[in-house]
């Protein structure tokens, strides 16, 4: 689960205008396709055992054909893969077309992912492509101390061949509180209590039996603060599972934001806590 290939589609992004076209003759047609699409990803997960796992990974990229769509992140392995909110997805169903869209990873120097007790440090590495759809570098780090809870946090590029120093600063989301699995013969209902969540945020639940089973997006309501959260299993995603398994109950968090060169850009957090349950 952690860390998967398909590692996070920035849904999000694609929503707000993440697509960079370039638009012929216009006067902004150059700066347009110069521009970098950026997305960090800080991942976070605990338990069984309150054992804490975290990694964080950068990708600055550009298309050579000049659009960043679903498929061109995905060969950048940017996909999430986030069923529709209220509904579940096996893995089977969710296996994407492929393009042959070639993509370039842009090299900004060192990356630093800081806080007021934290420091990720990331360096550029190349990125092995033998299909040749993808060069240039990317970046990732597997860190004891990525971030703490609520923290303001910067992230600071030093400059490379591709694009200049910036420094941007994001809030990290609070962790989950009292996270809970029940079990009855043919049902899990999983609680939780996530302090502070955004209008923005989304909560998902992975069933793992060892490998993935199911993927639920909850359908959270978006006239309150729904910080008091619930989730029944759909009976035909528990019938897949033997005896035992673990659930992963995930909080999406997402901060945008913009430097010299990079538009759009986002840091998306995911946090996770992990619970055995057995049938």
């Amino acid at each position: 689960m952690f860390m998967r290939p398909a590692l996070l589609l920035l849904a999000g992004l694609l929503a707000s205008g993440c697509a960079v076209t370039s638009t012929g003759d216009s006067p902004d047609a150059d700066a347009t396709a110069q521009s970098a699409t950026a997305l960090v990803v800080v991942e976070r997960s605990t338990g069984p055992g309150d054992v804490t796992r975290e990694a964080v990974v950068a990708r600055f990229l550009r298309s050579r054909l000049g659009v960043l769509d679903e498929q061109a992140l995905r060969i950048a392995g940017l996909a999430q893969d986030l069923p529709a909110p209220g509904t579940c997805t096996m893995p089977d169903e969710a296996v994407p077309s492929v393009s042959t869209r070639s993509l370039e990873l842009l090299d900004v120097g060192p990356l630093a992912f800081e806080g007021p007790q934290s420091r990720a440090l990331l360096l550029p590495r190349a990125m092995p492509d033998p299909a040749g759809l993808v060069s240039g570098v990317f970046y990732s780090s597997r860190s004891a101390d990525a971030f703490a809870p609520g923290a303001r946090l910067s992230l600071r590029a030093t400059g490379g061949s591709d694009l200049e120093a910036f420094t941007v600063s994001v809030n990290a989301p609070l962790d989950f509180n009292d996270v809970r699995a029940t079990v009855s013969a043919s049902t899990l209902e999983v609680t939780w209590e996530a302090p502070a969540l955004d209008a923005r945020d989304q909560i998902y639940v992975d069933i793992l039996a060892p490998r993935l089973v199911a993927r639920c997006t909850v359908d959270l309501p978006r006239d309150v603060s729904p910080e008091s959260g619930r989730f029944a299993v759909p009976a035909s995603v528990l019938a897949n599972v033997a005896d035992e398994g673990q659930v992963a109950v995930h909080r999406v968090h997402r901060e945008a934001f913009r430097a010299k060169g990079v538009e759009p850009g986002e840091v998306r957090f995911d946090v996770a806590r992990i619970l055995p349950f057995r049938r």
